[in-house]
Parts: structure tokens; C-alpha cells; sequence
């Protein structure tokens, strides 16, 4: 029996939850609890949230979730974190004299979550999947992403993955649907709506506008319509900007600077006291978010009305006492005051370049159905943990000029996952063809079911550099998927000026907001190997296609010989079958450890 599971591959938090049909015919969405070590290192315990970090110990041996965030201030050299920011790229950490690249941190903490279904499960074997990656992955990111998802022992076959906005808005809607129709704090009766998710996760900021209408069998068709630009600002980002205010409490305590601290102590204490600081801020920002949340359920208030009210609430923890006694400190301030610390990533007139509102804007700029403005959008629904932050909510509520309140998940920690639960459950009821391709049940009964349609796009424009010509477009943002397009007249085979033929090539890719834009952001080359030697200056045609869950595929040919059809390496790493083989045995004993 296939099981329906989705997965949050977040990047400081990770979740899993699984989907399945009750006997009043709903979907029901269970997120699991992950077996992990506690932060000691003693004991195993369970949470519905796994860290997304991964730490060696002097053995050599793995561990992620709490254990592994614990051992960050004390061995910070043999940690790995926010690894789904590296995703993609050409990066690595060396520990214990090993190379490790992304995919494999990643791989390791989907490893885990694989043996949390599994045991749920009883040992069943899990093979199918849905894991959500922000709307604005690029596609060597999320095909870094799959090689992570194949590494940790799910079929490449049966991978799936959907957009994390698109995923938070299924389960909305999906728990919508359990209520009367009068009771729904949307009501698409009305006609079609402009639907604004706003994700802040651990990393990232994700911003899409996804339009949602009632089809002709009475459920929801789904449009993405807009994606903001690639945007790395979350929790984390919030932290380090409190973390800089609280060095400078810490310099005015003790008289301490880190640059003095690294000249008595080396650059491993400096990391330790780093990584005491994240913990105090993160610390910060989940008591004050608990102690409102817990006030506005036993006082009745709206937030929003008497929100000053709650500005004087007052944070206080001292510095950990494993560290030197000279750093003794203790840090105390109200909401008000940590408000000021993170001012700069709320506002986009502050001067930092990572701020909410920039994300919001370009997602309305770069709508593919033409420019929107702030009155275009019926709802705007709030996922990721860092929008537990009653000051997040309040500063979007301000940006739409206090007319729509935000829609708040009731548990944004876990809806990603649950939403790609539900999808991996309807995966053969939900066609992802753009909604330009309904086809309805009496002509094709087959393909149309009772869930209706979600449409993607192309998240963002990917060039091919060319040497003295201007730059080719390969994949244009906003085009709906599916799509395939050739090209020809545009790349001829190129070499050194000594070889006449050659085995093989490169082609220099970028994203940018244009062609000839200043800000570009340069992407792994894609490489093209002949089966036999070919003269350089020959013609070269490429055939781009990219499927409903926006995988990309290249394959290139001589435009005098099209007999010769050759895949091109888009940039991915690939492994050979031999090192997944590798890294699967080597993860058995990982989680047996953890278990």
C-alpha cells in the first residue's frame, strides 16, 4: 500500500506528516513526532519539529535535530546548519578530514525523517514522496534537493516536489472544506481571488500570489500567478540582528569584545559565545510570541487594536555558565526593545537590503497576468514559524494599510508539511496542468477527477551567456508549466583556438531580472559531452523542457546531424551508484543510533 507523506525540508526546522481518508470521507493530516537525541545527549526523546543541523562527534559519527543544535555552542567546527541555503551550489564543510557536500546534510536529515514514517509505519518500506521547496528554488537548487531525497533512500521515480506557499494554502483549504460553507474565511462563491502567501520561514522569505476560483465540479482551481525574487531572510536573519545588539550588551557588562575574546581564548570560545547569543535571541522571540499568544486567548484582546499594550513585556536570561566566568552577563529587555533590533529587516526604507516588504512588492510587480497593486489582493495568509511573531503579522497588516487582516495557519510550524501531505493523498486527483488546459469530466472523465487543478510557473529567468552576443534566454519566469521550447540559431560549439574538435563543453548560466541586468546571480555551469569528437563552430540546437513540478531537461543536438541527441548536465552533482549505495549503509547506523 503506498503511504501519503509530505515533508518540510526547512532550513533550521524540519517536520514530516502523513496523510490518510477517514470514515467521513475527509483527508486528515498527522504530523509525526521525530525521534531524536536530547540536547544532552543522553536520552532519546520525540517533537514534531527536527532541526535542520547535523553535527560529527570525535567518532566521527552523525547526529541531527536537538542534539546537533545543542552541540553548536560547545563544537561549532564540527556543525553544519542552514544547509538549504548551500542547496545547489558548488559548496561544501570539511570535518574529520571529509568532505560533505549539501545534498548529503540535507540527505542525512531526510534520512531521519524516512525512518520516523517507516517506524510509524511499522517498517513498512517508504519510497514515495512530497518534500516542498520555496516557490523561488531555481532548478539546480531543487534538482540538489531530489539528489538529496535519492541519497536518503527514496525512489527517484516517486519523488515529488510542489511549491511550500502552494503546500500551506492546500492545507488551508483542505480544513476549510471541513466546515460549513457560511463559516469559511474565504468565500470563492464570489468569484476568482487574489491569494497572497506570505512564507518566513528559518531562511527564507517566500512570497507568492496564487489565484483561486470554484471549477465547474464545485472544487478549487489553483494559478500561481507570482513568485517574489530568490529572497535568504528568515528567523535566522532576525536572530543575528538581535545577536548585534546583544554583543553590545555583553562589551558594556564584562568589557569584553570578540576581537579580545578571540586573542585570550581562539576563535572556538568567540564561536561558543556566537552561538550562546543566537540561543538567548531565539529564546527572546519565542517568549515573547508565547506570552501574547497565551494573553490574547485568556483576554479577549485583538492584537491589532492593542498591540502597545503588550510592548513593555520583559525578557531576561543570563549568558550560559560554561563559559568563562569573565563573561558572566545577564540580558534583559522588554518586546519594545527587541522591536528596535530587528527594525531594519521590517522596513524597506531602513537601508538593509533583506526586509519583508521588498519581497511583497516584487511579487506584485512581477505578476505574469500584469502589474497588481495592494487592492488587488483578497487575503493574505501567513505560514512559517518566524510569522508566529506577533510584530511580523502586525508590520503586514500595515503594509496592505490595515485592510485586510492577515490569515494566520493555526500551526505554522507544521502546515507545509501537512499541505504536502494532503497533496501526496490527491496527487492522481490534482492535475498540476496550468488552468488554460482544463479539460472537463464529460469530455475526458479519466483526467479530471474532484479536486480541480494547481497551476505552477517558471520560478525565475535563467540565462546562457554567450561569448560575443547577448545573452539567451533558456527559462522565462512566469511561464506556465508544462512547457517546451527549441532553440537553434544561437550556440555554436566552442573550443580553444589550438583544437579543432572537441569532446565537450561548457555553457556559463546566470539568473537575473533581465538580460543585461547589474544584478545577476551566476549559476553552476551545464555541460555538454559528444560521443566523438566535433569541430568547434558547428551549429548546436537545444530542446528546454520543464514539467509540471518544474523539472528541467536539456538535451542538444547538431543542427547537421540530429541523430546524435545527447542529455545535457544542467548543473546538477551526480552521484554515482556506488556512493548512494555508500551513504544509505552508513545512514542505517545513524538512525539506529538516534533510535
Amino acid at each position: 500500500m503506498e503511504r501519503h507523506i509530505g515533508i518540510d525540508l526547512g532550513t533550521t526546522n524540519s517536520t514530516i506528516s502523513v496523510a490518510h481518508l477517514t470514515t467521513k470521507g475527509d483527508v486528515e493530516t498527522t504530523t509525526l513526532e521525530v525521534i531524536q537525541t536530547n540536547e544532552q545527549g543522553t536520552a532519546l526523546v520525540t517533537d514534531y519539529t527536527l532541526p535542520s543541523i547535523l553535527y560529527f562527534n570525535d567518532e566521527n559519527h552523525r547526529y541531527v535535530g536537538k542534539y546537533a543544535k545543542r552541540m553548536n555552542g560547545f563544537f561549532p567546527q564540527s556543525v553544519i546548519k542552514n544547509v538549504k541555503r548551500f542547496m545547489g551550489r558548488d559548496e561544501g564543510w570539511v570535518i574529520g578530514g571529509k568532505s560533505i557536500r549539501p545534498e548529503e546534510v540535507s540527505a542525512s536529515i531526510l534520512s531521519t525523517l524516512r525512518a520516523t514514517a517507516k517506524d510509524h509505519y511499522i517498517n513498512e518500506e517508504i519510497e514515495s514522496v512530497v518534500i516542498t521547496i520555496p516557490a523561488n528554488f531555481d532548478f539546480q537548487q531543487q534538482q540538489a534537493t531530489k539528489n538529496a531525497a535519492i541519497l536518503s533512500g527514496f525512489n527517484a521515480d516517486k519523488i515529488h516536489m510542489i511549491p511550500e506557499p502552494t503546500a500551506a494554502l492546500i492545507d488551508f483549504l483542505n480544513e476549510e472544506d471541513k466546515v460549513d460553507i457560511d463559516s469559511r474565511r474565504i468565500d470563492f462563491r464570489s468569484g476568482k481571488k487574489n491569494l497572497m502567501v506570505f512564507d518566513l520561514g528559518g531562511g527564507t522569505c517566500d512570497v507568492s500570489i496564487l489565484q483561486v476560483e470554484t471549477n465547474k465540479l464545485g472544487k478549487l482551481n489553483i494559478q500561481e500567478v507570482s513568485i517574489s525574487q530568490y529572497t535568504e531572510l528568515g528567523g535566522t536573519d532576525f536572530d543575528t540582528a538581535a545577536v548585534v545588539s546583544l554583543l553590545r550588551m555583553f562589551a558594556q557588562q564584562t568589557g569584553l569584545t570578540t576581537k579580545k575574546i578571540q586573542a585570550q581564548y581562539g576563535k572556538e570560545v568567540v564561536a561558543q559565545l556566537l552561538a550562546n547569543l543566537y540561543d538567548i535571541a531565539e529564546n527572546a522571540k519565542m517568549k515573547f510570541s508565547t506570552t501574547i499568544e497565551s494573553r490574547l486567548r485568556t483576554e479577549s484582546k485583538d492584537y491589532f487594536v492593542e498591540k502597545d499594550s503588550y510592548d513593555s513585556i520583559v525578557f531576561l536570561e543570563a549568558i550560559d555558565s560554561n563559559l568563562p566566568d569573565e563573561f558572566a552577563s545577564n540580558f534583559s529587555f522588554t518586546k519594545k526593545e527587541y522591536d528596535e533590533m530587528i527594525r531594519s529587516l521590517l522596513y524597506a526604507d531602513e537601508g538593509s537590503s533583506k526586509n519583508i516588504e521588498a519581497p511583497i512588492l516584487n511579487a506584485l510587480e512581477s505578476s505574469i497576468i500584469g502589474k497588481l497593486s495592494l487592492e488587488d489582493i483578497d487575503a493574505v495568509f501567513l505560514v512559517g514559524g518566524m510569522t508566529f511573531y506577533p510584530t511580523v503579522q502586525e508590520r503586514i497588516y500595515d503594509i496592505f494599510k490595515r485592510r485586510i487582516k492577515p490569515i494566520r495557519s493555526m500551526n505554522p510550524m507544521k502546515s507545509v508539511s501537512r499541505g504536502a501531505a494532503i497533496y501526496h493523498y490527491r496527487i492522481h486527483d490534482i492535475s498540476l496542468k496550468n488552468n488554460d488546459e482544463y479539460v472537463s469530466p464529460e469530455v475526458a472523465p479519466s483526467l479530471v477527477r474532484d479536486q480541480g487543478l494547481i497551476g505552477n510557473t517558471v520560478p525565475s529567468n535563467i540565462f546562457v551567456d554567450v561569448i560575443s552576443g547577448d545573452p539567451v534566454i533558456l527559462l522565462q519566469k512566469g511561464t506556465k508549466l508544462p512547457f517546451e521550447r527549441q532553440i537553434e540559431d544561437s550556440f555554436i560549439v566552442m573550443g580553444s583556438e589550438e583544437h579543432k574538435e572537441v569532446l565537450g563543453m561548457q555553457l556559463d548560466l546566470f539568473s537575473a531580472p533581465f538580460a543585461k541586468s547589474i544584478h545577476t546571480r551566476k549559476l553552476k555551469s551545464a555541460k555538454i559531452n559528444f560521443k566523438q569528437p566535433v569541430k568547434t563552430g558547428s551549429k548546436l540546437v537545444l530542446k528546454v523542457s520543464c514539467n509540471e513540478e518544474r523539472e528541467v531537461s536539456v538535451k542538444a543536438w547538431l543542427k547537421d546531424d540530429e541523430t546524435e541527441m545527447l542529455d545535457v548536465n544542467i548543473g546538477s552533482h551526480e552521484f554515482t551508484q556506488e556512493e548512494i549505495e555508500s551513504f544509505q549503509k552508513n545512514h542505517v547506523s545513524l538512525n539506529t543510533l538516534q533510535e
